[in-house]
């Protein structure tokens, strides 16, 4: 696995990263799903909490969230998209 561009890149134990080598090669691919999922919603958290999701380009929404290019006329991910990507409730 590479890194984004312009991703931050960090410095981690040899034996912490043995294990999650280990725990990416034993998991089932549902945990592995589960586990991708998870580290797109703690990486919008994250820059939510610094108050830089202002800053995202439509793109870069469409990458955390696992969205592919656009789709028939769209322009935009729109907030019910990423709503329902994340399973958090429809807005009214």
């Amino acid at each position: 696995m590479t890194a984004e561009p312009d991703e931050p890149l960090a410095q981690v134990p040899v034996r912490e990263l043995r294990r999650l080598r280990a725990l990416a090669r034993i998991a089932s691919q549902q945990e592995l799903a589960d586990a991708a999922e998870a580290a797109r919603i703690e990486e919008l958290d994250a820059l939510e909490a610094c108050g830089r999701t202002a800053e995202l380009s439509d793109q870069e929404v469409r990458r955390m969230l696992g969205i592919s290019a656009l789709r028939g006329d769209e322009k935009y991910v729109t907030t019910d998209e990423v709503r329902r990507r994340l399973g958090l409730p429809q807005s009214r």
